[in-house]
């Protein structure tokens, strides 16, 4: 009995091993199965994120694809196109696990010209089972995700769209990739390059950017905290409490209710420096310009010099102190001896050099010879520089004897006596 029980045992062990080996290789089955489904998942984000910027690409470049395409005839996007624009990264592969290299091909609707529409398909390489083509139609979410059965039509996941590759001007083999980006997905693109954002869009900053300039339609922009801009120009006035400029500013005016800086010249072309309120040209390091305070002169403010190597030009030039001249005194116009003058005071000179003076009203020598006159009368004796007693009667007799100037100054001079006997001498100098 117990050899048949050693029989028995044998046969159950044989067949244990049996189902523990059948059940190994079945998971082994679905564990590559498992490893496969998430291989080509991992190929249907890289063909998602080279679809999204074929996409991204054809809306910013959306007039010039127009221009370089017709609704037969593409225009065709490659891979280094992208990356040399940005749109992928410079690390990403040219081709994917099973060397197949993706194109986009772009072309006009042939029912609205106007319009684009493109279909991305991979070519090359090798071909991909269909069990996985029709898993990463389904996980593609950029534009309809398809794949290339026949070489010749490209068929959407679930069967549920199908073109022919030649509609697109494309061409490539079985086992092959397709994504169809419609006319809406490209117009939609288009809109994204075209619409300016209020918020800022991370990877995006195109989507905050004006590419024409912007008609407010006379409507304010409030509430700015800085404005950056090459030039500005306003047709009324520009108001703000300072102003830094390192460029140029233009208007018709320009209102300010405190400073301006400027840290170059400030330069009028065709127009005046106009200041109010008795204010006009300061220099606020050393304390000195011009201004007016009256409607008759211009003054030096704080009463400093005016300096110059040139000339100093005037109708008349007064000093009410001492006028000094480091070299000479030139008088450039000339007087004639005896000829008639005024005012009395007057310093000239005749053709020959010599000084004269403005005496009496008629211009005289300086430094001349003295007429002496002596004059009995009394009374106005006339115009003379000087007059003095020269002889007066007996003290006895009572004489007396007087000779004024009157007014002083004047050279008018009078003799006044008792008696008789009174001489008067007067000098003139000629």
């Amino acid at each position: 009995m117990k050899k048949y029980d050693r029989g028995w045992a044998s046969l159950e062990i044989g067949a244990a091993l049996l189902i523990v080996m059948i059940i190994v290789a079945w998971g082994a089955g679905i564990w590559q199965d498992y490893l496969k489904t998430k291989g080509w998942q991992a190929e249907a984000r890289l063909v998602s994120n080279w679809a999204s910027a074929a996409r991204s690409y054809i809306g910013k470049n959306y007039t010039t694809l127009q221009a370089s395409s017709t609704t037969s005839t593409p225009a065709v996007i490659t891979t280094t196109m992208l990356k040399n624009t940005g749109f992928l990264s410079s690390g990403f592969i040219e081709t994917n696990s099973e060397g197949q290299r993706l194109q986009a091909y772009v072309v006009r609707n042939a029912q609205n010209p106007e319009l684009l529409q493109a279909m991305v398909v991979s070519s090359g390489g090798t071909p991909y089972p269909v069990k996985a083509l029709i898993q990463m139609a389904k996980d593609i979410t950029t534009g309809l995700g398809g794949y290339i059965q026949d070489g010749k039509t490209a068929t959407g996941a679930l069967r549920s769209w199908s073109v022919a590759l030649s509609n697109y001007g494309a061409k490539s083999g079985n086992g092959h990739i397709a994504v169809l980006l419609s006319t809406d997905e490209l117009s939609g693109a288009a809109e994204d390059t075209d619409r300016l954002y209020r918020f800022q869009v991370n990877g995006r900053p195109d989507l905050n950017k004006m590419h024409t300039a912007i008609d407010m339609g006379s409507n304010n922009l409030n509430n700015i905290g800085a404005v950056n801009a090459q030039t500005g120009n306003f047709s009324g006035n520009v108001n703000g409490v300072n102003g830094t400029f390192s460029g140029q500013v233009k208007g018709n005016s320009g209102n300010f209710d405190v400073n301006v800086t400027a840290g170059g010249d400030i330069r009028s072309n065709n127009g005046w420096l106009i200041t109010r309120n008795s204010k006009g040209w300061l220099n606020e390091t050393h304390g000195g310009g011009f201004y007016m305070s009256d409607g008759s002169w211009v003054r030096s403010v704080n009463n400093k010099g005016i300096y110059t190597g040139g000339q100093v030009k005037g109708g008349t030039v007064r000093a009410d102190g001492r006028l000094y001249t480091g070299e000479y005194l030139q008088l450039e116009r000339t007087a004639v001896a005896g000829a008639s003058c005024s005012p009395n005071g007057l310093v000239g000179r005749d053709n020959t050099g010599a000084i004269l003076s403005c005496q009496s009203g008629t211009w005289g020598t300086i430094g001349g010879k003295l007429k002496v006159t002596q004059l009995s009368t009394t009374g106005y004796l006339g115009q003379f520089d000087f007059c003095a007693i020269a002889r007066m009667g007996n003290a006895e007799d009572a004489h007396y004897c007087q000779v004024v100037e009157s007014p002083a100054g004047s050279r008018k001079w009078y003799k006044y006596e008792h008696k008789t006997g009174c001489i008067a001498s007067c000098v003139t100098l000629n």
